[in-house]
């Protein structure tokens, strides 16, 4: 189990690999420009249970209907964070 934090859009070839490597036991989280990802159908063929920073998201000018993950507030996002062992950034 390992939580893999994207933060960069979907252009970015190093979160196209966490992402594409990811296990079924892995938490994602999509922080700040990597939400993007969140709008993506790639998205759909990742492992892992995922989530989006509500905030960011928002704050990037979508509404929470658009979401294809799960999303998540900064509370529940350090929830995340303090459950899983190992970090992957």
């Amino acid at each position: 189990m390992a939580l893999i934090l994207v933060k960069y859009g979907i252009d970015n070839p190093a979160e196209k690999i966490k992402l594409k490597t990811s296990k079924d036991e892995d938490s994602i989280v999509l922080i700040q420009n990597g939400v993007f990802w969140a709008l993506s159908d790639e998205i759909n063929n990742v492992k892992g249970t995922l989530f989006a920073v509500k905030e960011d998201f928002i704050a990037r000018g979508y509404d929470e209907s658009e979401c294809k993950v799960k999303l998540i507030n900064y509370s529940e996002f350090v929830e995340v964070i303090e459950k899983e062992e190992k970090f992957i950034g």
